[in-house]
């Protein structure tokens, strides 16, 4: 059985791109992704608190004029969001077991995973797990950095 390929990217990242003025092509980069065979997941720390209320930031990833929508008239696929746990003395632990759940829902090993993400310690664990990882920074942005996977 062929492993499954993932791109695991910050939903937190995914928002910034659209809050700038590359949105667009952002959108037909994933979609090329999801067309060539990669489950795309965004990665979002858990609410503190969850609601049944509208407006929250996952609206705009989930709900009408959302990202999922925007990448779905792009001709790609958000498989969903995968909601960390958090909590102050057990982050790492958290974020290690985050990744292998990941992993084994997907049946895919560290080798055919890339995650992107602002958060240098969510990086740092994943590259302690074998997995490709890239920690964005204003130089180093999402649209640039997924153009050169492709």
């Amino acid at each position: 059985m062929q492993k499954q390929r993932l791109l695991l990217i910050s939903r937190d990242d995914i928002f910034r791109v659209i809050e700038g003025k590359h949105d667009d092509r952002l959108f037909q980069t994933l979609a090329r992704f999801t067309r060539q065979g990669y489950h795309l997941l965004a990665t979002a720390p858990e609410p503190d608190r969850w609601s049944s209320s509208h407006g929250g930031p996952d609206d705009a990833l989930l709900g009408p004029g959302s990202i999922r929508e925007q990448l779905a008239d792009a001709g790609g696929v958000l498989d969903g969001v995968y909601y960390v746990q958090r909590s102050l003395l057990t982050q790492k632990r958290n974020r290690i077991q985050a990744l292998e759940d990941i992993l084994q829902r997907y049946a895919s090993n560290p080798k055919n995973c890339h995650l992107f993400s602002s958060s240098r310690k969510f990086v740092e664990v994943a590259l302690e797990l074998g997995i490709h990882a890239t920690h964005l920074t204003d130089e180093c942005g999402l649209t640039k950095e997924l153009k050169a996977l492709l």
